[in-house]
């Protein structure tokens, strides 16, 4: 998939990285789209395989009945759309998957669909906005592993910095003070996840108890043991041109080494809001 890297800079010391997704390329951009498509449709609440009438005992039902109950199923689970683009569980799901496929392909980021929050939503959360951290995952460079913590937000604003980014400051230095125990608890629930991956025994083991010393540790021990990446997804065309890293011109964490934070921008150059409802209907039609 064609993700570019624009420019690379520091802004208050803290690394900042540009990229660029070609949406030029007609085959990396299908890839995209078809990558976020089988997100959606292999998501727990969107299997249709996950709600299979034989799985209660039912026999010798009527093929027409089953085939009317999984096209009810598949209504029901149609998130709602929101007058307000930023209120959108749709648009959430779908740049925070953006920004996944980004950490996996630049940073050779690992994310288990085990763990993935929005892969394993229940019918009842569907309209819900995925509680907790954005991203987690775990990175593995140099033999040395790393909690990551995304957290992502998109904007469409001309003006640079975009309003997004206090928010997605305050989210950051949340996560670097475990307040709330809004880490630990992240970690305990990813840990759970991955409790019956499909990877190798030892590997799985090593990721195991590298996050249970996590949780016993201290704050300073903690803090040390994740990389961060906010990441701004941003549909501006000036960003590109004139390979502007102002976004991040104010923003300052603390408690935390500036080589376990990298700040990204992404620049999208369609309409982030469009594109997301086009991918929901694209992968469960229209409602």
């Amino acid at each position: 998939m064609a993700i570019n890297e624009l420019a690379s800079t520091k802004v208050n010391g803290l690394n900042v990285k540009l990229f660029e997704y070609d949406i030029e390329d007609e085959q990396s951009f299908s890839e995209l789209k078809e990558y976020l498509v089988s997100k959606i449709r292999k998501s727990k609440v969107h299997d249709i395989e996950n709600f299979d009438l034989n799985y209660y005992g039912s026999k010798n039902l009527n093929p027409e009945f089953i085939q009317k109950f999984n096209e009810q199923v598949a209504k029901i689970n149609i998130p709602q759309k929101s007058k307000i683009p930023q209120f959108d569980v749709r648009r959430e799901r779908v740049t925070e998957w953006m920004a996944q496929l980004l950490l996996e392909k630049e940073y050779n980021c690992k994310f288990y669909e085990e763990a993935d929050k929005r892969m394993n939503i229940e019918p009842v959360e569907i309209d819900k906005h995925t509680p907790g951290i954005d991203v987690p995952g775990i990175r593995i460079v140099n033999n040395q592993i790393k909690f990551v913590i995304c957290e992502v937000k998109a904007s469409e604003e001309k003006k640079i910095p975009c309003s997004s980014v206090p928010s997605l400051q305050e989210d950051i230095q949340k996560s670097i003070d475990n307040k709330e125990k809004r880490v630990t608890r992240e970690i305990l629930q990813y840990m759970y996840g991955i409790r019956n991956i499909k990877i190798k025994d030892e590997e799985l083991q090593r990721i195991v108890d590298f996050l249970t010393k996590l949780i016993t540790g201290n704050k300073t021990e903690l803090a040390e043991s994740i990389m961060f990446f906010p990441v701004l997804i941003r549909n501006n065309i000036n960003i590109v041109q004139n390979r502007d890293s102002r976004d991040y011109k104010n923003f300052v964490v603390k408690g935390i080494d500036n080589k376990n934070i990298e700040n990204i921008i992404f620049a999208f150059g369609r309409s982030i809001n469009d594109f997301s409802d086009d991918i929901y209907t694209e992968a469960m039609g229209n409602e």
